[in-house]
């Protein structure tokens, strides 16, 4: 059974290049130093967002953009404008 969220991957999904991926690493644990952990209902309103992203990867659950392991990155508490590479995360 397929979760009503997830949209069908496409054949090739590209992969954010080494620095694009450390860079993105070293914004998120600033934010999390700074920040600490986001509440539940911001963390399922990242996930719900990132889950009907086009640039979402449901297989390896990383973002296309950035790399990163959206379960982990979600409770990232901090400014969404700097943990989101598309700037959609409003909380």
């Amino acid at each position: 059974m397929v979760c009503s969220l997830h949209k069908p991957l496409a054949m090739t999904t590209p992969t954010p290049s080494i620095r694009t991926m450390a860079e993105s690493l070293l914004v998120s644990t600033g934010q999390a130093i700074k920040h600490g952990v986001a509440s539940d209902d911001t963390y399922r309103y990242r996930l719900a967002t990132c889950f009907s992203c086009e640039h979402f990867n449901h297989k390896t659950r990383r973002c296309g953009k950035c790399g990163c392991f959206m379960a982990a990155k979600a409770r990232i508490a901090g400014d969404p404008r700097m943990l989101c590479p598309l700037h959609v995360w409003q909380r």
